[in-house]
């Protein structure tokens, strides 16, 4: 599941497998999943439903030409789900860390970049989900890593009311 905030402040929730896509749900209404998408042998070239798409990423953001429309995207990568609950920060499928941005001991903002990982030759962020201190670093740059492992462990600063 990835959630997305487009160019027009619409909040996108959409679910693969593989490249088959199962869900997706526009500002909470679902929107019709029969897209077809399929990878191109260049790089940042995709074909949508038959069409030709360039995307590339920017910072945070995905730009995604299609049809002569530019649509950009903002992806929100914070880990799935479960261990957030639990405080913990974790992986959204296999990959390698690439970076730990934070160290045990940081005071970090909801949405703060923790960790860059790499899976599926795509850089992925992991972001802080709420704001606290940073109690666990479970990896470092060049592990390894399974889909839903913890990456880093939060303490919320809500504790102390």
């Amino acid at each position: 599941m990835i959630d997305i905030l487009d160019s027009n402040g619409r909040h996108w929730h959409i679910q693969f497998s593989g490249l088959e896509l199962i869900e997706a749900k526009c500002d909470d209404e679902e929107v019709d999943t029969s897209l077809v998408i399929e990878t191109d042998a260049r790089a940042g070239r995709i074909w949508i439903n038959h069409r030709l798409a360039h995307i590339s990423k920017v910072g945070d953001n995905w730009w995604v030409h299609i049809a002569g429309r530019v649509h950009v995207m903002s992806i929100s990568e914070q880990g799935i789900g479960g261990a957030a609950s639990e405080g913990g920060m974790s992986a959204p499928m296999p990959g390698k860390i690439l970076e730990v941005i934070c160290s045990v001991g940081d005071e970090v903002d909801e949405g703060d970049p923790l960790i860059v990982m790499e899976a599926m030759k795509m850089e992925h962020r992991i972001n802080a989900m709420t704001s606290g201190t940073i109690s666990a670093i479970h990896f470092v740059a060049g592990e390894q890593v399974e889909a839903g492992a913890i990456l880093v462990e939060l303490e919320s600063g809500d504790d102390s009311n």
